[in-house]
C-alpha cells in the first residue's frame, strides 16, 4: 500500500493505494468554509487547518480500509508548488512516518500529481497510459499544456500573468459572488448567453507567437464591463446570466485557441502525435468546460481524458498515483525538502 499526503493549499488530504492505482481511501478535509469570508486562501489559517486535520484523517483512513501500517510501503508526499507554511506541515508529518517506519519517501511536485490525475478510477485499478500524451493542467494557480512521454514531463507553455480559477475568482467577487467563484459563475452562466455579444470580451494572443496563457486582460475587462453596466449579485439585473456565461465562454476560448495552436505545431513537426489529450485542476470540473474537451476530441479524433470529479481538485490520491510513476526517486525521508515553487 502507498500512502499519499497533499496539503499544499486550502485541503488536507491523506489516500492510501494499492499497486495497481486501485484507491482504497481518499479522505478531504476542505477548508473552503474557513476562507470564504475573505475572498481567498489564507495561508497561515491553511497552515494551522493541516496541522489538526492531517493526524486524524491519516488514523481514519487506516480504520476504514483496515489497514496496519506494517501494510504501507512508501509515501508520497506534496513537496511544491503550494503555500511554503502548508507545504511543511505535509512534508514534515511524511517525514516523521517515513522515518519512524523505515520505508522510502518520495516528494512530489504537486502539478504532476494533476497531471496523472486522470488515469484514477473511483474503483478498480488505474486506465494504463499511453506512450505520449498532452496534458491541460487549469486550476486557481496554474494553467499550462504539458507533453507527457513515458512518465518524463514537460511544459509546453504557461501562463504568464493570473490562471484561470484565479480570473474566475477575481471577477467572482467583483461581482458579488461568493468564494470559489468558478462553480458560481458556471451556475448563473447556464441560464444566460442568449446574447453573446452583449458583453465583448478579448481573447489575447502574443505578438512574439508565444502559445502562453494571459487572462489578466480579460480579467480587467470583465470587471470594466462589470462596473460599466452596473453587474452585481446584490441587484436584480438580467444582465448577470448572459455576463456570466460569456466571460466564462472568454476564458475558455482562450483555452482551446492554445490547445489548437499547441496540436497544430506537433503535427507540422513530423513527430508521431500523441495518443491522448488530457485535463486536470480544480477547473476541469467545470460543466462547460468538460462538454467542450470532450467535443474537441472527437473532432480530431483522439481520446481525451478527464478525472472523475473527485479527482479534479487537490486530493492526495492523486499523489500517491504520481509516488507509483517515481518509484525511482523513492528516497532517505531526511533528505526531502519542501518548496513553494518548483521550476
Amino acid at each position: 500500500m502507498i500512502l499519499g499526503i497533499e496539503t499544499s493549499c486550502d485541503e488536507t488530504s491523506v489516500a492510501l493505494l494499492e499497486r495497481d492505482g486501485t484507491v482504497r481511501a481518499n479522505l478531504i478535509a476542505s477548508q473552503i468554509e474557513r476562507h470564504r469570508p475573505f475572498g481567498g486562501v489564507v495561508p497561515e489559517i491553511a497552515s494551522r487547518e493541516h496541522l489538526q486535520h492531517l493526524f486524524p484523517l491519516l488514523t481514519r483512513a487506516l480504520d476504514d480500509t483496515g489497514t496496519s501500517w506494517n501494510d504501507v510501503e512508501g509515501v508520497a508526499v506534496t513537496a511544491g508548488p503550494g503555500l511554503i507554511g502548508a507545504l511543511l506541515v505535509g512534508v514534515a508529518g511524511a517525514q516523521g512516518l517515513a522515518y519512524g517506519l523505515g520505508i522510502p519517501l518520495v516528494p512530489i511536485n504537486h502539478l504532476e500529481g494533476h497531471i496523472f490525475s486522470p488515469y484514477l478510477q473511483k474503483s478498480g485499478a488505474a486506465i494504463p497510459m499511453p506512450r505520449r500524451f498532452l496534458n491541460v493542467v487549469v486550476s486557481g494557480g496554474h494553467s499550462s499544456i504539458y507533453d507527457v512521454r513515458g512518465g518524463l514531463v514537460t511544459m509546453l507553455n504557461r501562463t504568464r500573468d493570473d490562471a484561470i480559477g484565479e480570473t474566475f475568482d477575481k471577477v467572482a467577487k467583483f461581482i458579488g459572488l461568493p468564494y470559489p467563484g468558478g462553480p458560481q459563475i458556471e451556475s448563473e452562466g447556464r441560464h444566460g448567453a442568449i446574447d453573446r455579444d452583449r458583453f465583448p470580451l478579448p481573447v489575447p494572443r502574443f505578438k512574439d507567437e508565444s502559445l502562453d496563457f494571459s487572462y489578466s486582460g480579460t480579467k480587467a475587462a470583465a470587471i470594466r464591463l462589470a462596473r460599466q453596466y452596473g453587474i452585481h449579485a446584490g441587484r436584480d439585473g438580467a444582465a448577470l446570466p448572459d455576463f456570466c456565461a460569456t466571460f466564462q465562454d472568454a476564458l475558455i476560448e482562450q483555452l482551446f485557441d492554445r490547445l489548437n495552436a499547441v496540436w497544430t505545431r506537433i503535427s507540422e513537426s513530423g513527430e508521431d502525435m500523441p495518443a491522448e489529450v488530457a485535463m486536470a485542476g480544480g477547473v476541469a470540473a467545470n460543466g462547460v468546460l468538460r462538454e467542450r474537451i470532450r467535443q474537441w476530441g472527437d473532432e480530431h479524433h483522439v481520446t481525451v481524458r478527464l478525472p472523475e470529479t473527485v479527482y479534479c481538485g487537490d486530493n492526495a490520491a492523486m499523489i500517491a498515483f504520481a509516488g507509483l510513476q517515481k518509484e525511482s526517486e523513492w528516497a532517505d525521508p531526511r533528505r526531502v525538502t519542501a518548496r513553494s515553487r518548483i521550476r
